[in-house]
């Protein structure tokens, strides 16, 4: 694990510290769910976020991942290869996830997240985990974790997160995100 400097904790979407400027959003909706892509310095936060109901009390339910820019790039093609074939490169037969590439200086991987097809009836939805092994998750403050952000499937492809993420992706090469 790196010793890159922890990015800040966004603790409310509408809430950013300085420094930090909201670069995109996107809302999905089943369930409800809203990914805030904000640039801090030359990095990007993923957050997501979502409203809910614990014990009868509204609740303010977040999470974050901090990657490099170039996460935006490099995910859909990551993506692309992890569901590959064997025969055309993709991964070995059985596994699960892929080998950690470097990122602009950060090491990146995606993992198969298990999960039920008839979700939200059964179970979590299945989907793809972004590890980030350069950065320490700061819940865990005993043991070394990788920080991590699971994108459900169904938001991927059915509701247009990959096709978000392209877009970026495209803008942020092109040098106007």
């Amino acid at each position: 694990m790196s010793t890159l400097q922890p990015l800040p904790e966004i603790v409310h979407h509408e809430n950013l510290p300085p420094g930090a400027q909201e670069i995109a959003r996107i809302q999905m909706h089943q369930p409800q769910k809203l990914y805030t892509f904000i640039r801090y310095d030359d990095k990007l936060i993923i957050h997501s976020s979502r409203d809910a109901v614990i014990d009868g009390k509204p609740d303010y339910i977040c999470g974050q991942i901090a990657l490099p820019m170039g996460f935006l790039s490099w995910f859909p093609q990551a993506l692309e290869g992890f569901l590959k074939p064997p025969s055309e490169g993709g991964l070995a037969p059985g596994k699960m996830s892929s080998s950690g590439e470097d990122v602009e200086g950060e090491m990146l991987s995606i993992h198969r997240a298990m999960g039920d097809r008839a979700w939200p009836q059964k179970g979590p939805p299945p989907g793809y985990i972004v590890v980030n092994f350069s950065r320490q998750d700061p819940f865990y403050t005993t043991m070394q974790s990788p920080m991590e952000m699971k994108f459900p499937e169904s938001y991927l492809y059915n509701e247009g997160l990959l096709d978000f993420i392209k877009r970026l992706g495209d803008r942020y090469k092109a040098g106007t995100l």
